[in-house]
């Protein structure tokens, strides 16, 4: 799963950076610059072209520093009687 995510977004997530290696982390991300929605786009995407993946639900969040709230996208293949967009578990998003 990781590497369909980072396939889609183009980015990585670290836990931990470097001082001396933060700014060449952050200038590759910002390469691939989008809002919250495009990166459910780009997720379900990559996950619908994956023939064993059957269904899924995505769910982004980004954690806002300047805004009192913060922006989510949800996302679902939407198979009859799958899983669907109506996600309620914002916490999980947060880390």
């Amino acid at each position: 799963m990781q590497r369909h995510c980072a396939n889609a977004l183009k980015t990585e997530t670290q836990v931990m950076v470097k001082q001396e290696d933060e700014q060449a982390f952050a200038e590759l991300n910002g390469i691939y610059i989008k809002f919250v929605e495009d990166a459910a786009r780009l997720l379900y995407r990559e996950l619908a072209g994956d023939k064993r993946i059957m269904d899924f639900q995505a769910a982004c969040s980004h954690l806002e520093s300047l805004h009192s709230h913060d922006a989510v996208s949800v996302i679902c293949k939407g198979m009859k009687g799958g899983l669907r967009a109506d996600f309620s578990d914002f916490q999980s998003l947060v880390c």
